[in-house]
């Protein structure tokens, strides 16, 4: 099969596009996918470089998300069958940037037929990552959320969420383009951690608003003032690390005003939920996937062209979902 290989995890990491790749063997739980598209995201860039939570035996083809068509089934699996269409997240193997791979049952989501392939594929990361979280945030009683990347593609869903359901966010960004944004699209608690009134602002309104949970995609020096500017007995939820640096926190916040740290991994989520829950969850989604959790799709590469998509994707990742395709 044709596919994007990795074969060293460095900080320039060695990619090669490959026509001869073997097909992944199929076990009796496992689902093989004829993958259409193959969804880039920041989480696959740490990958290649070594310094996602998990690694791979190399050499393998990378892309944790994308989207395909059902293939074959082990005969273990029961709820897909040949020819589904599916939302896809790859297992301990192959990845979605090459034609064909295989994964569990519990990493597909079956598309409801107003679903594109092309926008199946960018259904996992994004769009049900928000969800999740957000309905977390909502099911423990918090009155209002505090978000990191703000600008992001999950940082414009979560505000929708917030409008769609009354939920008072504070959505924090680094620019001030950014904030005009956000305020074009609705954003009504938008604040530039460059601004020198940040802390004094963050303070202020999280205290008015409530907002004891703060969902960070960020993580370093600007989570930790965050964590130690929110009310007491708040929580920061982590889910992505784009500064590549450590929280720094001071014991003295936890101990004293009762905030906690933890972490946030859309598997485990659904691992805890369950398939059938996960299913009825991601058919919710489905519906609004092109209102709430619209993903604009900037552009689109052939597999050969897989180096070029990554190079393309690192100097554009805010403007919308890079894919490649396998069509």
């Amino acid at each position: 099969m044709k596919a994007i290989i990795l074969e060293k995890y460095e900080e320039a990491p060695e990619l090669k596009y490959v026509s001869d790749r073997k097909v992944p063997e199929l076990k009796e739980n496992e689902v093989l996918i004829a993958n259409q598209f193959g969804s880039i995201n920041p989480s696959d860039l740490m990958f290649i470089r070594g310094l996602y939570g998990i690694k791979k035996k190399l050499p393998v083809v990378p892309g944790f998300e994308g989207s395909g068509i059902v293939e074959k089934v082990g005969s273990a699996v029961k709820t897909l069958k040949a020819g589904d269409r599916v939302s896809v997240v790859s297992g301990q193997g192959d990845g979605t940037w090459g034609e064909m791979m295989v994964t569990d049952e519990t990493s597909c989501i079956p598309l409801i037929d107003s679903v594109t392939l092309e926008q199946g594929a960018s259904l996992f990361v994004n769009p049900m990552t928000a969800w999740a979280m957000f309905e977390k945030a909502r099911k423990e009683g918090h009155k209002a959320l505090i978000q990191t990347a703000g600008a992001s593609a999950l940082g414009k869903m979560i505000i929708r969420l917030g409008k769609e359901n009354n939920f008072p966010i504070i959505s924090i960004v680094r620019r001030e383009d950014q904030v005009k944004q956000l305020h074009d699209i609705g954003g009504e608690n938008v604040l530039n951690s460059s601004d020198p009134r940040f802390d004094r602002e963050l303070l202020v309104l999280s205290k008015k608003l409530s907002a004891t949970i703060c969902l960070d995609a960020v993580a370093g020096d600007v989570a930790g003032k965050i964590l130690m500017l929110m009310p007491a007995e708040s929580k920061l939820v982590s889910y992505g690390a784009l500064s590549e640096q450590s929280i720094p926190v001071n014991a003295g916040v936890m101990i004293f005003q009762k905030k906690v740290i933890e972490g946030f991994w859309l598997t485990n989520w659904i691992q805890e939920i369950g398939l059938k829950e996960f299913h009825k969850e991601a058919k919710k989604v489905q519906e609004k996937l092109g209102t709430t959790f619209h993903s604009e799709i900037q552009k689109t590469f052939s597999v050969e062209e897989g180096e070029k998509a990554i190079e393309f994707y690192k100097k554009n990742m805010s403007n919308g979902k890079v894919l490649i395709a396998f069509k």
